[in-house]
């Protein structure tokens, strides 16, 4: 008996120290991704600016919100016939989205650079395909288009979700600002081609995945390939992203006689999507890619988002960490929900439509004015139009 004791104490001490050790290297892991991630929200005082009124940027309001995840929003949505092309599908939150609209029936086409490795990140997940598409390769995004659209069938769902973020500066084939090219460009491009297959199905939905990196700045209309202005990776992102949202009011205005209905979203603060978590991905060198994506799976497997959030105590709802899951719930909600019939145009966040904020300040939520002109978007198309020798008529024939 005194034996057995001593073996219980000894288990126990054992158990008890192994625990001390997981915890503090658990601890020590959150610690270092906070530290590295060098965010200041914690800090930040409360944020009480007014919202700016606006016709068509207000609140529905939604029956989800921030903490939302991608599979709650299509509980109860059937989508068997539907088919949904997404770039970006087979990671991060875009993945998520993809998920849920093949949960709910979709068949779901997902484009990918790299097909083996889309296929891998898909597995196990039904109602999926992958089709070759570089965006940064205009033939590619061309050769697709012209076989789905000859194919003779609709397109119910497209979701422009890929992106690079925060890249060193480099061009395209074509001399193009590579974030531009690949988040820009190259969507513009791929929705323009399938605009016929959109226009079968009678009403169909674009998403445009923008980001609240758009709050960082608007278009250089004048230098949108940086020649001239001083280049930083973020600030080539957030113009992307604007302009994402740019071009959402414009190809909703031009399409909407079409039954085709165009909006941006954000999927919101998501640390441990491998977009946020690789600096970068696409970026050289591959081995620093890989790294990330790696480190971004196992800071998802410990759920360190939640514990960021413990240790960091935002004072304002819109800087607390989302999920992969949380993070492709905007995405999703865009392409389903029956709140947003009739609507377009507008900028979604948080699984709503997202208020004005002022352009000065720092709003942990909303959408920047710089991003809702219209003038600048009308602009932009051109640009775009220029850039890719794409055209579409704009006379809504």
């Amino acid at each position: 008996m005194a034996d057995d004791l001593v073996a219980m104490q000894k288990t126990l001490i054992l158990t008890l120290a192994a625990a001390g050790i997981l915890t503090a290297t658990y601890g020590g892991i959150v610690g270092l991704f906070y530290k590295a991630l060098g965010d200041p929200s914690a800090s930040l005082p409360l944020y009480v600016a007014p919202d700016i009124p606006d016709a068509r940027q207000h609140r529905i309001p939604s029956p989800f919100g921030h903490r939302t995840k991608a599979m709650e929003v299509v509980k109860g949505v059937d989508l068997r016939g539907k088919v949904v092309v997404i770039t970006g599908g087979h990671s991060g939150t875009g993945r998520e989205a993809v998920r849920a609209l093949a949960r709910a029936g979709a068949r779901v086409i997902v484009l990918a650079r790299d097909v083996d490795r889309a296929r891998r990140g898909l597995s196990g997940i039904a109602n999926t395909s992958v089709e070759y598409v570089d965006l940064l390769q205009p033939a590619s995004i061309d050769a697709f288009a012209d076989r789905y659209v000859q194919s003779g069938r609709p397109l119910h769902i497209l979701i422009n979700s890929a992106a690079i973020m925060g890249t060193p500066l480099e061009r395209d084939d074509r001399g193009y600002e590579r974030q531009f090219a690949t988040n820009v460009l190259g969507h513009y491009q791929l929705t323009v081609r399938l605009l016929p297959a959109l226009e079968r199905a009678k009403g169909a939905r674009v998403i445009n995945v923008a980001s609240r990196g758009h709050h960082a700045g608007g278009v250089l209309l004048d230098d949108i390939n940086f020649h001239h202005t001083p280049y930083t990776g973020m600030r080539a992102y957030a113009q992307s992203k604007t302009a994402l949202i740019l071009l959402s009011i414009k190809e909703d205005e031009l399409w909407r006689d079409k039954q085709i209905r165009v909006f941006a979203t954000t999927p919101g603060p998501v640390p441990t999507s491998d977009l946020f978590a690789a600096g970068g991905v696409g970026q050289k060198p591959s081995r620093q890619v890989a790294l990330g994506r790696l480190a971004a799976a196992t800071l998802r497997a410990l759920h360190v988002t939640e514990a960021l959030n413990l240790r960091r105590r935002p004072k304002n709802g819109g800087d607390l960490y989302k999920t992969v899951q949380q993070g492709g719930a905007t995405a999703t909600w865009a392409a389903v929900s029956r709140d947003l019939d009739g609507k377009g145009g507008v900028y979604l966040e948080d699984c709503d439509i997202a208020p004005v904020v002022p352009d000065e300040g720092r709003a942990p939520y909303g959408v920047k004015s710089w991003a809702l002109d219209l003038s600048v978007a009308n602009r932009l198309w051109s640009l775009c139009e220029t850039m890719t020798g794409v055209r579409v008529a704009t006379n809504g024939a």
